[in-house]
């Protein structure tokens, strides 16, 4: 019973994600591809993020156990840092992610079946809404904080996904190889049928 309630749930998000998608502008595709190609670390407001280094346990010898090399990186209030596209709207300090992109993060996108994407699951922690994300593979802070801003960067490459419109074109030539192939189906069943009644009759 729990299982088929479980399911009911994951249902009905599906359903609501589907019926709630807003269809995306091309324009406004490009402007959200080209923003996430030109992030940086200063495209993230300082109010709106915590960087922290510590003492890291990972490769480097003493020198990770006597300076703090270890980057965690905080970015804050995800689900209120959308701004929108639209010409002559208007975006306060902390609205610095495109709104869709936003959705797309914490609802997902047609790729990942309205469900979150792995890339977010692994770094997003809804009860403090923040993404938080932690490096100590390099010796020195200022590479695991690239590192960190690295995985940021892929974290928006991941989440972004639209479906290419199919044209009318591509349309009208997969139906007809649809009905070609129902045409052969029907066939193949109708002489399969005539088979069996010849062997029953022999």
């Amino acid at each position: 019973m729990l299982r088929s309630l479980n399911t009911n749930i994951k249902y009905q998000k599906r359903l609501y994600s589907i019926t709630k998608e807003v269809k995306i502008p091309p324009e406004q595709i490009q402007r959200i591809n080209d923003w996430i190609d030109k992030f940086n670390k200063d495209t993230v407001p300082k109010s709106c993020m915590s960087i922290q280094y510590v003492r890291s346990s990972g490769p480097g010898g003493q020198n990770v156990n006597k300076l703090s090399t270890k980057c965690s990186l905080e970015i804050m209030n995800i689900k209120k840092s959308g701004f929108s596209l639209e010409q002559g709207s208007k975006r306060n300090g902390s609205q610095w992610i495109p709104q869709p992109l936003v959705n797309m993060m914490i609802n997902g996108n047609s790729k990942t079946n309205y469900d979150m994407p792995d890339i977010m699951k692994l770094y997003y922690k809804p009860q403090k809404d923040s993404i938080i994300i932690q490096s100590d593979s390099q010796r020195k802070r200022n590479l695991n904080e690239a590192d960190c801003y690295a995985k940021l960067h892929k974290i928006f490459e991941e989440s972004f996904f639209v479906q290419k419109e199919v044209s009318i074109e591509n349309k009208e030539k997969w139906e007809r190889i649809k009905e070609r192939e129902n045409e052969k189906r029907l066939q193949q069943k109708k002489f399969n049928q005539i088979k069996r009644k010849l062997y029953k009759d022999n």
